[in-house]
Formats: structure tokens, sequence, C-alpha cells
């Protein structure tokens, strides 16, 4: 048996000993388990973390977004918002989980409640350049080309050198001229 091999068998003997005295070797406290959770990439694994972290403390805002994050990621986005709604009574300001709700409308295809949450954070800060895109996104999904033209139009004042707005804006001009329509759009008068 080599040394790495006792070593090994070292380490599990140690963890059947913690299992069995009911320790699983996890911090007890709430920040350390959103530390340990962003250190793995087992979605699963996260929202035990998660959830253990919320068991200790019911009002960790922290704990509650990412949780949120994780179950949208998993498609799991109405659950997702659940966790958006504890997260803003907690932080009823806090514009971020804002726009993490219109992200997780959006993947459910509610493409209204998406832009309404797009909106709110647009309200407290009209530069925020991620949530301009998103509305635009939103509001292309509903066939509102102008709309979303405005947005994107909007990002790329504020932020001229994002590459991916501006592909963004490429592709629905390419789109509103294959389609030959501007119907919502100011320069509908030009076709």
């Amino acid at each position: 048996m080599t040394d790495k091999d006792a070593s090994a068998k070292m380490d599990k003997m140690k963890q059947k000993e913690s299992e069995a005295a009911g320790k699983t070797g996890e911090p007890e406290d709430p920040r350390q388990l959103l530390t340990k959770a962003s250190e793995t990439d087992n979605y699963e694994d996260k929202l035990r973390l998660y959830d253990k972290a919320l068991t200790l403390d019911p009002l960790y805002l922290d704990a509650w977004i990412q949780k949120g994050f994780a179950l949208d990621r998993m498609g799991k986005s109405k659950e997702a918002l659940v966790c958006y709604d504890r997260a803003q009574e907690i932080d009823p300001e806090n514009p971020g989980i804002r726009c993490l709700k219109g992200f997780a409308f959006n993947n459910l295809k509610e493409f209204e409640k998406s832009i309404e949450s797009y909106d709110e954070v647009l309200k407290v800060k009209p530069d925020d350049v991620f949530s301009l895109y998103q509305k635009g996104l939103a509001l292309e999904s509903l066939g509102r080309y102008g709309e979303a033209m405005k947005c994107y139009d909007r990002a790329l004042e504020i932020d001229p050198t994002d590459v991916l707005i501006r592909e963004k804006q490429t592709r629905l001009l390419e789109l509103i001229y294959r389609k030959g329509t501007l119907t919502d759009s100011p320069d509908s008068g030009f076709n």
C-alpha cells in the first residue's frame, strides 16, 4: 500500500466517523455555506447549501438571491421567483432583485412581466445597460421591434463598446428589413 492509498483510506475513515457522529464537515455559518456553494458546479449541492444557510438564517438576503439564481439556471424559474419575492420582502429597494425577476419572467416567456421588472430597475437606475438590453430582448420577443431598438440604442449611448448589444442591434435591423416592417417604430414612415 502506498502512502497515497493509506492517506485516502484514512480520509475515508475520518469522513465515516464524522458522518456517524452526525457531522457533515460543512460549516455552520451561513456565509461560509454560501462560499462553499460558490465552489461547486453542482446545482443540487448548491441548493442544499443554500437551504441549510436559510435554515440557520431565514433572513439571509444573499442566500435567497443565490438560491433563486441557481433555480433559474436549472430551468425552475417559477421557484426562482418565489426566492426573489422573499428576497424583495427583505430588501424592497434592491434593484438587482427586480432585474433577476425580469430575467426569470423572460425565461418563463412572460415578457410583459419581464418588461415591468426592467422598467422598475430603470426608474432608479436609468443607465443600467443590462436592464436596457434585457428589456429590449423581451420587447423583441413580443414583436415590438421599434421599442426594442430604442432600448438597444440607449444602451449603446451609455456603453458604445458593448459588442453584444451592437450585434443584437444589427441582427434586429436585419430582421426588421427582412420582415419589411417597422410598425411600432418612429421610422415606420420610411417603409
